[in-house]
């Protein structure tokens, strides 16, 4: 999902006359400036009258370097929208299916299960940034513009294990870079061991894990601290994407707009307000590599599905032998 800034025809009309020195074109309709995970601005389109009426996409190149970076500037002025990238829908569904070890077969029967779905997740990357690299070398304007993207498009490795750093900007140039990453880190990451309900025993197991997570969490500090405290909090299982709602306090329910029946033990992506990204990715490696991150900048979605940047910080903690993440969120701003 995509957040990005619409500046419409009203919008515009307003730009242009608080700028009318860069003679910004009559002709065009709308910009969209679209951001990343971190709230940086990444690209940004435009839409025309064509010389037959009609709609047409506009050439931004051709606005020059200070009207970009006005209407940059100019960008809280406009409708702030999401936008979601059929490539993102589907490479998510890819990663819901990834089998996860639950004790029933041999772990290296899990592992390679998982990496050849994930393999055939990146070929379907690999034919979107193909295709599209190919559109920008349609219309390069340098043979030296067209050099480079060539090389761009050989240098795409056809294999996720193949892929490193180096690639980046490649996959960056066109919006794609966080889904390889996401899929490079769940390569590299163990299949989760996850509890099934299903028997008796492992009933039994569950019934004693949620005795031992309400015991630990209800001392009266703990009480009053999620309670009263203004700031959010969250508990949560671990997990890139099958971590669950253990616990929110009311400033995190206010943050967010919405309920604990809403989110109670729910998956925490499933729910609406996390989605999957380069940036969480990260954190997750943090948590598990150090055990906990402080003061790093991420978005969450409210209610109605508006994005709310937030300042995480984040300790894994365990209970009962089982291991949680503990977040402290605070609303951050937009700049």
């Amino acid at each position: 999902m995509y957040a990005l800034t619409v500046l419409d025809h009203s919008a515009l009309a307003v730009f242009r006359s608080e700028h009318p020195w860069l003679e910004f074109p009559d002709a065009i309709l709308e910009v969209c400036i679209y951001f990343d995970d971190n709230g940086g601005p990444t690209r940004l389109t435009a839409l025309r009258v064509g010389p037959n009426g009609q709609t047409a996409e506009a050439d931004v190149d051709t606005f020059g370097v200070d009207t970009v970076l006005s209407l940059i500037r100019y960008a809280p002025q406009g409708a702030a929208k999401h936008e979601e990238s059929p490539e993102e829908r589907h490479i998510w569904a890819l990663l819901e299916e990834l089998p996860v070890a639950d004790g029933s077969r041999p772990v290296e029967v899990v592992e390679a299960e998982r990496a050849a779905k994930l393999q055939n997740a990146y070929a379907i990357l690999q034919d979107i940034a193909q295709d599209k690299l190919r559109s920008l070398l349609a219309s390069a304007r340098s043979p030296r513009e067209t050099q480079r993207l060539t090389d761009a498009i050989n240098a795409l490795p056809e294999r996720l294990e193949k892929v490193d750093d180096s690639h980046k900007p490649q996959f960056l140039e066109i919006d794609l870079w966080r889904f390889v990453a996401v899929l490079r880190d769940e390569l590299a990451m163990p299949a989760d061991y996850e509890i099934t309900a299903g028997r008796d025993d492992e009933l039994m197991l569950r019934d004693v894990i949620e005795q031992a997570e309400s015991t630990a969490l209800s001392g009266p500090v703990i009480q009053a601290l999620f309670e009263l405290s203004p700031v959010a909090f969250s508990i949560s299982s671990i997990g890139q994407k099958s971590s669950r709602y253990i616990r929110v306090n009311q400033a995190y329910l206010d943050l967010v707009g919405k309920s604990w029946d809403d989110i109670g033990g729910n998956e925490m992506m499933a729910s609406g307000i996390v989605s999957g990204s380069e940036a969480r990715a990260e954190r997750l490696m943090l948590l598990d590599r150090d055990g906990g991150y402080a003061g790093m900048r991420g978005e969450i979605h409210d209610a109605a599905g508006n994005m709310v940047p937030v300042m995480i910080s984040a300790r894994r903690i365990s209970v009962a032998g089982q291991l949680y993440d503990f977040e402290v969120l605070q609303r951050a701003s937009r700049d």
